[in-house]
């Protein structure tokens, strides 16, 4: 297998911290340029298209950010409870450990993941400002958890909790090993400079 099968256990604890840290690092703050960059690339995409988008991601009063092209807001924990379409190896790391998923604002309210919009943005200072607001979050929440047992352990406690007893099963052969050959059969035919 080659292959993300497990869903996604969620982490109350850890996800409230990371918003505690996200607050108190504050948003990234958006230069008028920036600004003028994410209406332009917002205007290539209906507002209805960007509703349907905010509305399946359940964003809370989503109808609030209608003419918002760059979020502000840092979101109380949401997302329990819903189904992706994608897949995640992050869903079989989060049968063993307690583990959060967050996301920070990179590219305009709406815009489809994988498209040039996204990339236009995320290739920009925009995406930039997202990076290290997360880099940041993810420091502070990594302290808080290295410095503070008594979360660690309600965050243990509760993610122990949401498994009931059930344990994370590999679902690969036993016996498998890396397939290194695929990966040094590709490496050797990228041009190298």
């Amino acid at each position: 297998f080659i292959d993300a099968l497990y869903n996604i256990q969620p982490n109350k604890v850890i996800a409230e911290l990371v918003v505690k840290n996200m607050r108190e690092i504050g948003a990234p703050v958006w230069s008028s340029e920036e600004l003028a960059f994410a209406k332009e690339i917002a205007g290539n995409f209906s507002k209805e298209a960007k509703m349907d988008s905010l509305r399946r991601d359940k964003i809370p009063n989503a109808e609030k950010y209608r003419d918002v092209d760059l979020m502000t807001d840092i979101l109380d924990p949401m997302g329990e409870g819903g189904a992706s379409p994608g897949s995640s190896d992050v869903g079989d790391i989060s049968w063993i450990t307690p583990t959060v998923e967050f996301g920070t604002a990179c590219n305009v309210l709406g815009a489809p993941g994988h498209s040039w919009a996204f990339v236009a943005c995320a290739g920009s200072t925009i995406g930039h400002k997202s990076l290290v607001f997360a880099a940041k979050t993810m420091a502070a929440s990594a302290i808080d958890l290295f410095t503070d047992e008594g979360l660690r352990k309600k965050a243990k406690e509760e993610h122990l909790e949401r498994l009931a007893g059930r344990t994370y099963k590999t679902p690969l052969p036993e016996g498998s090993t890396v397939p290194l050959a695929i990966a040094e059969a590709n490496w050797e035919k990228t041009p190298k400079q």
